[in-house]
């Protein structure tokens, strides 16, 4: 694959893109995932739903490691730095309102990422894979290209420069030392997307919002719950929920019954509401995601959730959201000489807002003008060590 690198770089006021085009290898440990992901909602009849797409690098330190039981070698810890060269697996799926088109693409291959502002990886063949690129006219802007199998997703993604919300923002967590152990995170809360998509059941040109982030965990990966959906005003909500409980060491795929699901300890939960019509952002600090099981069960492909978020100032909101389709990614990787497998199950449910109440200042939701919420869960539990 021939890369062009670019001369300057236009984007020099802006330390969150930049942050983009490295991963921070110098922080990375035995422990060490980095991701690339791209979460977007077209503009559809009645909001952003319910199609919705997906498509991600994922990277893992480690001799062998696995994506949907395809199995690769990890990244090294010792390796090439510019262009910094890591082990990668490009996947990605296709909500197209109707299907879940999973694994539109899945190809392991080496990636080149460089400061520069590009990423690439793709198979021997130069086929399959995927390339991200900065623009070299706009500011905050990225050309993408995924290409599989089963499909493809050629897009761009842009925000205004002047919203301070909707810029690259950075995130640096450090555990030991001040510099071992945590996360790296750049987080792009808001952003906008067009392009062409193509699955097993047609072709199609959308445009939307959506959600992009760039993140290195420096510390095993723990069951988490990630939460981000889009009103029809163009407003955002999000949440993330780290938590431990006797999920960490579930190894199946269904979920246990409610009262266990339930149990569990968040750690560090943040969430905000961004209102994009008057840039006003909403912090809530006590929250959580507690799903909702019937003849105590809960089902696995099409669970409902209970979601509710409030501050100290009287600031909140509450929500049941339902499940309308659901992708997996199961991550392995083989320890003690293949004695052992780490197993770690990353659900993600495409789903839709009912039964919206709250208050945001003076404001009573839901207003005239809000419209319906999609979005999408992430679920995960398992442990990867």
């Amino acid at each position: 694959m021939d890369l062009k690198l670019s001369d300057n770089n236009i984007n020099e006021n802006y330390p969150g893109f930049n942050e983009i085009w490295n991963h921070r290898p110098e922080l990375q440990n035995w422990s060490s995932s980095s991701w690339w992901f791209f979460l977007l909602l077209p503009k559809q009849k009645t909001g952003y739903g319910p199609k919705q797409m997906m498509f991600t690098y994922a990277s893992r330190v480690g001799k062998e490691i696995s994506v949907n039981k395809v199995w690769q070698k990890g990244m090294h810890l010792n390796r090439k730095r510019e262009p910094d060269e890591f082990m990668t697996t490009v996947v990605g799926w296709i909500n197209d309102g109707q299907h879940v088109h999973e694994e539109i693409v899945h190809q392991p291959s080496l990636a080149r990422l460089s400061q520069n502002q590009w990423l690439e990886a793709w198979d021997e063949e130069e086929k399959y894979g995927a390339s991200i690129h900065a623009s070299k006219e706009k500011e905050l802007e990225i050309n993408a290209k995924f290409e599989g199998k089963e499909g493809y997703a050629r897009f761009k993604i842009w925000t205004d420069p002047k919203s301070e919300f909707s810029q690259p923002q950075i995130t640096d967590i450090r555990a030991v030392d001040n510099k071992l152990g945590g996360t790296h995170l750049v987080a792009w809360r808001r952003i906008n997307f067009s392009g062409e998509f193509k699955h097993p059941c047609g072709t199609e040109q959308l445009e939307g919002i959506g959600y992009f982030q760039r993140v290195c965990m420096n510390v095993p990966m723990f069951p988490w719950k990630w939460l981000w959906v889009a009103f029809e005003d163009g407003n955002v909500f999000s949440m993330f929920i780290p938590y431990f409980g006797s999920h960490i060491f579930r190894r199946n795929d269904n979920f246990y019954n409610p009262i266990l699901e339930r149990t569990k300890f968040n750690l560090m939960p943040t969430s905000y509401f961004y209102d994009y019509t008057n840039e006003k952002e909403y912090v809530f600090s006590k929250i959580d995601i507690l799903p909702i099981g019937k003849n105590g069960k809960i089902d696995r492909y099409k669970p409902q959730f209970t979601v509710y978020a409030e501050n100290d100032k009287g600031d909140y909101i509450k929500f049941i959201i339902n499940a309308h389709g659901h992708a997996q990614f199961l991550l392995n990787r083989r320890v003690i000489k293949r004695l052992w497998e780490t197993k770690f199950n990353y659900n993600e449910f495409m789903v839709k807002v009912e039964k919206l109440q709250g208050k945001l200042g003076d404001l009573q939701l839901p207003y005239k003008n809000m419209g319906e919420g999609w979005g999408n869960l992430e679920y995960t539990w398992g442990l990867s060590i």
